[in-house]
C-alpha cells in the first residue's frame, strides 16, 4: 500500500515538473561580461559590455536580467532602457529588424548603470518554452527613447565658480590687504584680534559686506550641489527647474546668509552686553569668520576638482568634507574659548555659557534648518 502511494506521489511530481516547460541552455553569456572599469582610482564602474551571437541557433531565444535604470547598447545604438529590474525573453529573430548585420565576432552590447557590476546581469541563449517572467518588461522594446531633459547644473556650478573668482579678483584689487589678512592661515593660531579694541563701524564696512557677500555666495553654491547629489528632501527646491532658476535661488540664498550673519553679529552683540564682554565681540566675530571661510574656500576647490575629473565619488567625498568642516569648527570653538580664557580675567563657566550660546546653538539650529 505505501509503495503505491509512493509511485502516485513521484508520477505527480514529474507530471507537474512537466507542465513548467522545456528549458536548454545553449549559450551562457554570464562568464563573458566584462566590467569597463574608468582609468580612475574610484571603485564604482558605470558599464559593462558583453558580445552576443546572432548568427547561431536563429531559431534560439535570448533570457535577460537587467538592473533598473540602465541604458543598453547594441552596436552603439540604443535599444532599451530599463526604470526597474526586468527579466524577459526575446526571440534571436527580433534582433534582425534592429541589427542590420550581424557580426560573425559578436554583436556587441553595452549596458550603462551607475554602480553596476557583473553579477547585476544574466544573458542565456536557448530555448525557454512556456517561461513566465517573474518581473515584467518595463514596455514595449522601443528603440526610440523618450525625450529627456539636460540637466544644466554642473554648466551653472562652474559658471557661478568663475563668476566668484572674478569676484575675488575684483575684491583683492580694491582691498588686497583685507583679503590677505582674511585669508592667512596662520592667523588662525594667533590672538591679534583680541589685542584691538574694534567698533561696530568696522562690521558695517563696504569691504567686510564686500567679503561677506563673496563667501556666503561660495556657500550657498555649495550647499546647492551638496542637496543635488545627496537628494536632500527639505532642500530639494533650491535646485529644481532649469538654469534661470538655479542662479535666482543662488542669488536669493545669498542675501539670506548674509542676513544670517548680520544677526549672528546682533546676537554676539547682545550676549556682550548681557556678559559684559562687549570689546571682544568683533574680534570672536572674525575670528570664526577667518576659519568658516578658510574651510569654504578649501572645500569649494576639492570640489571643483572632483567634479572636473571625477576619480572619485562625488557623493563619499561631500559626507567627509561635511565631518571635516564639523570638526574644523568645534576645534576653532575649542581654540576660541582657550584664547578668550587668557584674554579676559572671566570665569571659565560662564565663558563656556558664553561660547555655547554663541557658536554652539546657532550652529545646531542651522544644522537641524538645513537637515530638516
Amino acid at each position: 500500500m505505501k509503495t503505491s502511494y509512493f509511485s502516485i506521489l513521484l508520477f505527480l511530481v514529474f507530471w507537474g515538473s512537466s507542465l513548467g516547460g522545456f528549458s536548454q541552455v545553449l549559450e551562457n553569456y554570464n562568464p563573458e561580461i566584462q566590467e569597463m572599469y574608468p582609468e580612475t582610482i574610484r571603485k564604482s564602474n558605470d558599464k559593462i559590455q558583453v558580445k552576443l551571437d546572432l548568427k547561431t541557433f536563429p531559431n534560439s531565444t535570448f533570457r535577460f536580467v537587467f538592473p533598473g535604470q540602465s541604458t543598453l547598447f547594441l552596436k552603439d545604438k540604443l535599444w532599451l532602457q530599463t526604470t526597474k529590474d526586468t527579466t524577459f525573453v526575446m526571440p534571436l529573430a527580433d534582433f534582425q529588424g534592429f541589427v542590420s548585420e550581424a557580426d560573425s565576432a559578436g554583436t556587441l552590447m553595452t549596458i550603462i548603470k551607475k554602480g553596476i557590476n557583473g553579477s547585476n546581469i544574466s544573458i542565456e541563449k536557448g530555448f525557454f518554452e512556456n517561461y513566465v517572467t517573474p518581473v515584467a518588461a518595463t514596455g514595449p522594446l522601443n528603440p526610440m527613447p523618450e525625450r529627456r531633459e539636460v540637466d544644466g547644473f554642473n554648466d551653472f556650478f562652474f559658471f557661478a565658480i568663475v563668476s566668484i573668482l572674478f569676484l575675488i579678483a575684483v575684491y583683492k584689487l580694491i582691498y588686497p590687504l583685507v583679503l590677505k589678512l582674511i585669508l592667512m592661515p596662520t592667523s588662525v593660531f594667533s590672538a591679534e584680534d583680541f589685542s584691538e579694541s574694534n567698533s561696530v563701524q568696522k562690521f558695517f564696512s563696504l569691504d567686510v559686506i564686500f567679503y561677506l557677500l563673496l563667501m556666503n555666495m561660495m556657500a550657498f553654491l555649495l550647499l546647492m550641489l551638496f542637496v543635488k547629489t545627496l537628494g536632500n528632501e527639505s532642500l530639494q527646491f533650491i535646485v529644481s527647474g532649469d538654469v534661470n532658476q538655479y542662479f535666482l535661488s543662488w542669488l536669493l540664498g545669498s542675501a539670506l546668509l548674509i542676513i544670517f550673519a548680520v544677526l549672528k553679529f546682533a546676537l554676539l552683540r547682545f550676549l556682550g552686553f548681557v556678559f559684559d564682554l562687549k570689546k571682544i565681540v568683533i574680534p570672536h566675530f572674525f575670528y570664526m569668520l577667518r576659519i568658516i571661510s578658510i574651510t569654504i574656500f578649501v572645500m569649494a576647490f576639492i570640489i571643483s576638482i572632483i567634479v572636473l575629473n571625477g576619480f572619485v565619488e562625488l557623493e563619499i567625498t561631500i559626507k567627509y568634507l561635511l565631518y571635516g568642516f564639523f570638526w574644523i569648527y568645534m576645534v576653532g570653538v575649542l581654540m576660541l574659548f582657550l584664547i578668550m580664557s587668557n584674554r579676559v580675567s572671566f570665569k571659565n563657566y560662564h565663558l563656556f555659557v558664553y561660547i555655547c550660546s554663541a557658536e554652539i546653538v546657532p550652529l545646531l539650529f542651522l544644522s537641524k534648518v538645513i537637515i530638516g
